[in-house]
């Protein structure tokens, strides 16, 4: 039986360890349940006692990128129990052998196009060779990480650069797209993505025995600012049957699916769903209340970005902008992506009381 809402649910009980040595301590509130329980509830289609609050500095979801992975210390997005890593390069090796570029001012790192490494998908395995990931040291990074995962949020690991990003960044992105279409190269495509889902259920695997992950997130940008890059029958012939894999590959383990996803990518969201992505997080060029209202009644749910403010905005600015979320997506299954940055306390405060009232009276 759910306690009704009390003020002191708001209280600060401690401080959780920054996801990243420099970056500030995160709050630890007096919670009627842990952020995992609560995020296990919204997964399992039933109603949370809050909306959840995610992002890459973590707030209801325990980030973790190690090092071990090669993408992770490449791009720059390592976030462990170790030092900070002292670069001496902006450009450095990822899997695959491909040289990524940070760019500060981006924020994220690339391959320059102009000199794939995979000319062509029909012989690619000429021209590179699949990871070994049981050649890592999973227990010793275990070892190392172990306090950094003891946590009552998510724990969640990240892939990099997946599938459609992954093609991009061994061949750029116009043949990449003309891989996905060209019946000469779609077998090879076909034969790579098998290859990779099945390091990846490995990799799976062994995050689970090793890391005791809660949640897997799968970096893949599959659109622009203005369209999809493929079609959907492109996606649904090339993509989509890899995706179900993956998910499949955590829901057997009882682990969740996020896909970060950028672009506008709604004519997707029917296959994301058939693949069974529990939580999608894209940017506001999608129409997030649309989409939360048409397939409210299935299993996905959106992560719809967390609002900003300037320094002129008041507190009643902020409280009102939660009242008209929670006010707006009654009945949805939606989280708050704030996706590099934290929620501001007075709006992250009032989207927790008037969630955690509505679903109160919800759950009844």
């Amino acid at each position: 039986m759910r306690t009704a809402y009390n003020p002191s649910e708001l209280e600060i009980k401690g401080y959780k360890a920054p996801l990243r040595k420099g970056d500030p301590q995160l709050p630890e509130f007096n919670r009627p349940i842990t952020p995992r329980e609560n995020l296990e509830l919204l997964f399992n289609e039933k109603t949370p006692y809050w909306m959840p609050v995610l992002g890459m500095r973590g707030w209801d979801i325990h980030v973790f990128r190690p090092r071990m992975f090669p993408d992770n210390a490449a791009t720059h997005l390592v976030y462990d129990a170790e030092n900070p890593i002292q670069y001496d390069s902006m450009i450095q090796e990822g899997w695959f052998g491909l040289p990524w570029e940070y760019v500060p001012v981006a924020g994220g790192a690339t391959v320059h196009p102009g000199e794939p490494k995979v000319p062509s998908m029909e012989n690619w395995e000429e021209y590179i060779t699949l990871p070994d990931v049981d050649a890592l040291d999973w227990e010793g990074s275990a070892a190392i990480n172990t306090e950094y995962l003891k946590t009552d949020n998510m724990r969640q690991i990240a892939f990099l650069s997946c599938l459609w990003e992954r093609l991009i960044s061994l061949m750029d992105v116009e043949n990449a797209a003309i891989a996905l279409i060209d019946e000469d190269e779609q077998e090879g495509v076909h034969r790579f993505f098998d290859q990779m889902c099945n390091i990846y259920d490995k990799m799976i695997e062994y995050a689970q025995k090793y890391y005791g992950i809660d949640m897997v997130l799968w970096h893949d940008d599959w659109g622009t600012q203005k369209s999809t890059f493929f079609s959907v029958e492109t996606h649904r012939e090339m993509i989509l049957p890899y995706m179900k894999r993956i998910v499949d590959s955590c829901h057997k383990r009882g682990l969740y699916f996020e896909l970060h996803s950028c672009g506008l990518n709604e004519t997707l969201v029917p296959n994301m769903i058939e693949a069974g992505i529990d939580l999608w997080c894209g940017q506001n060029v999608n129409d997030f209340e649309k989409l939360a209202h048409t397939y409210k009644d299935s299993s996905i749910v959106f992560g719809i970005p967390c609002p900003s403010f300037t320094a002129e905005d008041s507190d009643e600015v902020k409280i009102q902008a939660a009242r008209d979320i929670v006010e707006r997506y009654k009945g949805c299954r939606i989280a708050i992506s704030c996706l590099f940055g934290y929620p501001d306390e007075v709006f992250g405060n009032a989207i927790y009381e008037f969630s955690r009232r509505e679903y109160m009276e919800e759950s009844k």
